[in-house]
């Protein structure tokens, strides 16, 4: 309401009209005393599954024949790869040699495909594979429940503009959801086997591979505490200790590469460059943005090594929030604000960096289209979670992990729509996930 009584620009009016109407629909499917659809649920599904298929093969043969020119980020993912595969070397440069800025996960996927084929078209073959991988993963996790829920975030993973456009551009949402969906589908046919703790543990070590994310490991003890709430607590922490040390072995080809390189144990990758770029604005609307490195900033620590120049990038960032406090307040609104808005970051880029650049009318359709169903997503998943007194441990889990992400991510990091892929469709994934199956009472709470 703010951006339309400001600017009084069409496409922030027609939000407007799309968010009533998303509004109106979730009321109306709440009111109903039976949240499920069993009937009509293998019909629907299937012809979902279909659409999804056929909309993917299309936007996969545009993207061979006229894919957009990959630039920023996703440009680098690929160089990265094409360094990988020729010189067996991962590295950045911006002034800098950075090592540890980026993790490795997509360019060396990269890298093996392009030791199969050496081609251009190899980055968006893999790509359209891992959008046809996150389709199936989503259909065999979400097929046989029957609740609403399940059928909006299907519907979201086969259909929604934002999950078609993904595969346009070398992103690592997009990989990342994947490894994200195949360990839901794990924890969801979770029976305790010791070769489904390892396979959880390579997931959780392929997910930070590509993205970092490691508070997801240490969540999964309260999980399997309350999966066998049963028995003894050292159960479920004895169960928690096999996935770690799983995580541990395959992630220690990566930690013993950091060592080699830095002489230290390191995890996480490098974070002043996306701290300075944030937070050191004087235009409240611009933190939570990428504003760029200076190059004069990159020049006067050229000298320095990685580490040194993370340090030094991260001491100007507090420094500058400490000498202006009122910039970083201020800019709070506008970080929750592109935190919480529409998911524009794969949709713009299409048109913009396609033949079709300029086309406001098909841009304004697609992007319409996205946001109506992520208002859908949001409007559900807040009121429904009112409703639930005592959800089960996998949909905790999943809630948990959305909360926590956010709470790290808005203060100090960028908020723009792809940071928060795929997290904010976490919430509407627990609702669908929702399941106690220990109790005959838990099950009869959560159908209430």
């Amino acid at each position: 309401m703010f951006m339309v009584v400001k600017y009084h620009e069409a496409d922030y009016i027609i939000e407007i009209v799309l968010i009533f109407l998303a509004y109106i629909l979730v009321k109306k499917l709440l009111r109903r005393n039976d949240q499920s659809f069993s009937n009509r649920k293998v019909k629907l599904f299937r012809f979902i599954l279909f659409m999804g298929i056929a909309l993917r093969i299309l936007f996969g043969i545009h993207d061979v024949i006229n894919r957009p020119v990959q630039d920023s980020d996703y440009e680098k993912h690929e160089k990265l790869g094409k360094r990988l595969a020729e010189e067996g070397e991962f590295y950045d440069f911006a002034g800098v040699e950075l090592r540890n800025f980026r993790q490795p996960g997509l360019p060396l996927i990269f890298a093996g495909g392009l030791k199969i084929y050496d081609h251009p078209v190899t980055y968006s073959i893999i790509m359209i594979l891992f959008s046809f991988g996150v389709l199936i993963a989503g259909y065999f996790i979400f097929r046989d429940l029957d609740n609403i829920a399940s059928f909006l975030i299907f519907t979201y993973l086969s259909i929604s503009p934002n999950m078609l456009f993904m595969a346009s551009n070398s992103n690592t949402q997009l990989s990342f959801f994947f490894f994200l969906l195949i360990l839901f589908l794990v924890l969801k046919n979770f029976k305790g086997r010791t070769y489904e703790l390892i396979i959880i543990g390579a997931l959780l070590a392929a997910e930070m591979y590509i993205r970092f994310n490691f508070f997801m490991i240490f969540l999964l003890l309260p999980f399997f505490i309350e999966t066998y709430r049963d028995k003894k607590i050292i159960f479920g922490a004895g169960k928690f200790a096999v996935v770690f040390a799983a995580f541990l072995l395959f992630y220690s080809p990566w930690i013993y590469r950091n060592y080699l390189t830095y002489g230290t144990i390191r995890l996480m990758p490098t974070t002043g460059l996306g701290l300075y770029s944030t937070n050191i604005t004087t235009d409240p609307k611009k933190v939570g943005d990428y504003n760029g490195v200076p190059d004069s900033v990159l020049k006067k620590y050229s000298n320095l090594s990685e580490m040194e120049f993370d340090e030094a990038l991260k001491k100007e960032t507090l420094d500058f929030v400490k000498q202006h406090p009122m910039v970083y307040v201020e800019g709070i609104p506008f970080k929750i604000m592109k935190y919480s808005g529409r998911q524009d970051w794969t949709i713009g880029y299409f048109f913009q960096f396609t033949e079709y650049k300029g086309d406001i009318i098909t841009e304004t359709i697609f992007q319409s289209a996205e946001n109506f169903l992520i208002w859908l997503i949001l409007f559900y998943s807040l009121f429904y979670l009112f409703k639930i007194k005592k959800p089960g441990p996998l949909a905790v889990y999943i809630l948990w992990a959305y909360l926590i992400y956010s709470v790290v991510l808005i203060p100090i990091s960028e908020t723009r729509s792809r940071y928060n892929f795929p997290y904010i469709l976490f919430p509407l994934i627990a609702l669908s996930l929702n399941e106690r199956k220990n109790s005959k009472e838990d099950k009869q709470t959560d159908a209430g």
